[in-house]
C-alpha cells in the first residue's frame, strides 16, 4: 500500500521512462522530413507546371478523384449525366454550392434543352446556362482546381479538352455571428456556428487549397451529425493524422454531444486541470493553426473547433496577436503573462507576507495594512476566501442571468457588495484591492476556459499561503511546474519550447515579424517547414541578399 502511494507521488514528479515509451510521440523531423521531398516540393513551386485538361471523361474523373482526395473528403461530389447529344461529367465541393441553385439554374435547364444538333460543343452549353451569374471556360488542370476550391462548379463535355465552371457558391456565412468568447478589436468578427457545412465553408473559403482534408469519421451510435478531422495533405505530419484519427474512431459512446466532451476523451491527461487542447470559435485562428501543421476536429451541433496539439504558451496567444505590429503583439503577451503570474499568486503572497513575513513588507505599508486590519474580526486568509467566493457568485450570476442585465448585475453586485463588507468591518479595504487586482488580471487571459484552471491553483496557492507561508507557496509552485513538464498533447510536452528548450521556436512571448517567420514550428514536425520565401522584402535595399549583391557589384567596379 505505501509502495503504490509512493509510485503515485512520484508520478506526480516525473514520467516513468516505461510509460514514455508507450505514449505516443512525434518522431524527430529529420527522421520524417525526407530531404527528397523537400527538394520535389522546391521543385514544384518553382516550376509550376500548366497541364491541359484531357478531353475524356473517365480521365476527368479519374484525375479529380485523386487531386481532391474523393475517398477521404465525402463533401467533393461528382455526377455524370447521359444526354441524347452527350455525356456531361460535373464535380463540386457539397460544403460550397447552393444545391438548390444548382438545380434550378444547371441542371433543369441542361433536362429541359432539346438541341437539335446531336454535336453540342462548349459554346452551346454556354447559351443554355443563362441563369448563372459567371460563366467562366478552363483549360488547365490548375485552373480547374483553383476554381472549385473557391465554390465553383464545374461542367464537362466529354470529347472536349475544355470545361466551364459556374458560380453557385452558397451564401451560407449570412447568418454567421460574432465571436462570443474570443471578441477581438481588430480583425475578422465571423465565428463558427452549430452548422458544420457552414464552418467548413468558412474555412474553405479562407484557405482556398485542393490539400485542405476534412475526413468524415461518426459522432456516436446514437447521433445524427458526423465530426470531420482537417488537415493539410503535404504540410501536417501523418503521424499526427493517424493518432487523431485512431484516437476519433476507437470511441464508443451513444453521442458525444459536443467538442468538450471529444478533447476529455481523446487527451493525454484527462486528470489534469490543464487542458492538452484548444478550443477555438474563429475560423482565422483555426486556419492558421491547420497552415502550421495541427489538425482541427469539426463537430455538428458546436460553433467550436478544436485543435491539437498546442502548447500552453499557445493558450495565452490571442487571435489578434497576428493583426497587431510586432512590437505590439510582443508588449500585449508580456502583459499576459504577467497577470497570469498575479492572478495565481497574488492572494497567497499577500497572506504570506502579513501572517509569516511582515519584515519583508515596507514599515509604512505595513503600518497602514495593520490600521486598516485593526478592527477586522477575520483572519487575511479567510477574508481573501470570503471575497473569492463572492466574486464567483458575481461571475456566475452575470452568465446566468439575461445577457440585457447581466453587466448590470456584475458592476452593482460587485459594488454594493464590496463597500458592504467594508463598512461592516468583515475585510479590509486592501483586500478588496487585492481581489479586484486578482480578477482584472485573470480577465487579460485570452482563453476563458485557462482561467477557471487558474482559478483553482489560486485556491491551493492561498491555502499554501496561509499554512506554511512563502515556502509552502514556493513549494507548491514546484509541484506545478514538476506537473506542467509531465504533461504532453499529442507527443508535444505542454511546456514547450521552454521546456525542453528549442531555441528556434521564438513564437513564444516576443513575436518576430511576419517577413522573419519564414518556418513552421519546428515542434509540429511538419513535412513542408517553410510557410514563405526566405526573402519577402526583395524591393528593399536593407535585405540580405541585395546587400550582397550591392557587395559584389561594388567589388567588380573597383577590380575593372
Amino acid at each position: 500500500m505505501l509502495k503504490t502511494w509512493l509510485q503515485r507521488i512520484k508520478n506526480i514528479f516525473l514520467v516513468a521512462p516505461p510509460t514514455m515509451d508507450k505514449t505516443f510521440s512525434l518522431s524527430p523531423s529529420r527522421g520524417l522530413y525526407n530531404v527528397k521531398l523537400a527538394r520535389q516540393l522546391k521543385q514544384e513551386q518553382a516550376q509550376r507546371p500548366v497541364t491541359p485538361l484531357p478531353n475524356e471523361r473517365t480521365e476527368i474523373e479519374a484525375l479529380l478523384t485523386e487531386t481532391f482526395y474523393a475517398r477521404r473528403n465525402p463533401d467533393f461530389t461528382y455526377r455524370s449525366f447521359d444526354f441524347p447529344w452527350g455525356n456531361l461529367f460535373i464535380a463540386f465541393y457539397d460544403s460550397l454550392i447552393d444545391a438548390k441553385m444548382v438545380q434550378e439554374s444547371v441542371i433543369n435547364p441542361l433536362l429541359n434543352s432539346s438541341p437539335v444538333d446531336t454535336n453540342v460543343e462548349i459554346t452551346t452549353l454556354l447559351g443554355l446556362l443563362t441563369d448563372c451569374h459567371v460563366v467562366q471556360k478552363v483549360d488547365t488542370v490548375e485552373s480547374l482546381v483553383q476554381s472549385i476550391t473557391k465554390g465553383y462548379l464545374f461542367i464537362f463535355l466529354d470529347g472536349y479538352s475544355q470545361g466551364l465552371v459556374l458560380e453557385v457558391a452558397a451564401d451560407k456565412g449570412r447568418a454567421v455571428e460574432t465571436t462570443q468568447t474570443e471578441s477581438v478589436v481588430t480583425g475578422p468578427y465571423e465565428g463558427f456556428v452549430e452548422n458544420v457545412q457552414k464552418n467548413l465553408f468558412l474555412l474553405r473559403r479562407r484557405l482556398a487549397s485542393s490539400d485542405l482534408i476534412a475526413e468524415k469519421l461518426p459522432a456516436g451510435r446514437r447521433e445524427r451529425g458526423p465530426m470531420y478531422l482537417l488537415y493539410f495533405k503535404g504540410i501536417t505530419n501523418p503521424k499526427l493524422v493517424r493518432e487523431m484519427r485512431r484516437r476519433l474512431k476507437s470511441l464508443d459512446v451513444d453521442a458525444l454531444h459536443n467538442l468538450y466532451r471529444v478533447e476529455q476523451y481523446i487527451q493525454d491527461n484527462p486528470r489534469s486541470l490543464f487542458s492538452q487542447m484548444t478550443l477555438t470559435e474563429r475560423p482565422d485562428r483555426t486556419a492558421a493553426f491547420l497552415l502550421e501543421g495541427s489538425v482541427a476536429v469539426l463537430m455538428e451541433g458546436s460553433p467550436l473547433a478544436l485543435i491539437a496539439p498546442v502548447t500552453f504558451w499557445a493558450q495565452l496567444h490571442s487571435p489578434e496577436d497576428s493583426y497587431f505590429r510586432w512590437p505590439v503583439a510582443s508588449f500585449v503577451r508580456i502583459i499576459r503573462v504577467f497577470g497570469m503570474i498575479v492572478t495565481i499568486f497574488l492572494p497567497g503572497l499577500y497572506v504570506a507576507f502579513v501572517n509569516f513575513h511582515p519584515e519583508m513588507i515596507p514599515t509604512e505599508l505595513l503600518m497602514s495594512i495593520a490600521s486598516s486590519r485593526e478592527r477586522i474580526p477575520l483572519p487575511a486568509a479567510l477574508s481573501l476566501l470570503f471575497l473569492e467566493i463572492a466574486f464567483e457568485f458575481i461571475r456566475e450570476a452575470a452568465q446566468r442571468v439575461p445577457k440585457s442585465i447581466g453587466p448590470t448585475i456584475g458592476i452593482v453586485g460587485a459594488i454594493i457588495i464590496g463597500q458592504a463588507v467594508v463598512e461592516a468591518g468583515v475585510v479590509s479595504p486592501l483586500s478588496i484591492i487585492v481581489m479586484a487586482m486578482t480578477a482584472l488580471a485573470g480577465f487579460s487571459l485570452p482563453q476563458f476556459q485557462l482561467t477557471y484552471t487558474l482559478r483553482i491553483i489560486r485556491l491551493g496557492m492561498l491555502a499554501a499561503g496561509s499554512i506554511f507561508g512563502i515556502y509552502g507557496i514556493l513549494l507548491a509552485m514546484i509541484i506545478l511546474i514538476c506537473h506542467l513538464v509531465r504533461i504532453r498533447s499529442f507527443g508535444i510536452p505542454l511546456l514547450s519550447p521552454s521546456s525542453p528548450l528549442f531555441a528556434k521556436e521564438e513564437d513564444v512571448l516576443w513575436r518576430p515579424p511576419p517577413f522573419y517567420d519564414e518556418k513552421r514550428p519546428p515542434l509540429l514536425r511538419p513535412l513542408n517547414q517553410k510557410n514563405q520565401a526566405t526573402v519577402t522584402r526583395p524591393w528593399s535595399p536593407q535585405t540580405p541578399i541585395e546587400l550582397s549583391l550591392l557587395q559584389k557589384e561594388q567589388f567588380h567596379k573597383r577590380k575593372g
